[in-house]
């Protein structure tokens, strides 16, 4: 197989594993439907090309949180199917990084667009 080949295939699989997370997780959905509202926001209030850098940074690494998050539960469940506090801990770590993220996300939008929307 030809490096060009694999790296398109490695390219299709992290796609594959990404629709996977947005059509398996509702947060995963939550989240994207947050980014376009985001890129409609930005494109609407005219915003400079540092705050886009800075929300790109933002809602990439949101996206990436969950993307971990999924993974993480599937290994988890897949190793240890059956209950067992340890394995609900990490999850529930997992889960708090992404809501971390998502309200650091939120608070950086409001201080990109806000003074936009309040002059």
């Amino acid at each position: 197989m030809s490096w060009i080949s694999e790296r398109a295939r490695a390219f299709t699989c992290a796609g594959n594993g990404l629709l996977h997370m947005i059509g398996s997780e509702s947060h995963a959905r939550i989240h994207v439907l947050a980014v376009g509202a985001v890129i409609v926001a930005g494109v609407v209030t005219h915003i400079s090309r540092s705050e886009w850098i800075i929300l790109v940074l933002a809602c990439g690494f949101v996206i990436a949180c969950e993307a971990f998050n999924t993974a993480l539960e599937r290994l988890a469940d897949a190793t240890h199917p059956e209950d067992h506090p340890l394995v609900g801990q990490a999850k529930d770590v997992a889960a708090g990084a992404v809501l971390v993220s998502a309200l650091a996300s939120v608070i950086i939008g409001a201080l990109i667009f806000l003074p936009y929307w309040l002059n």
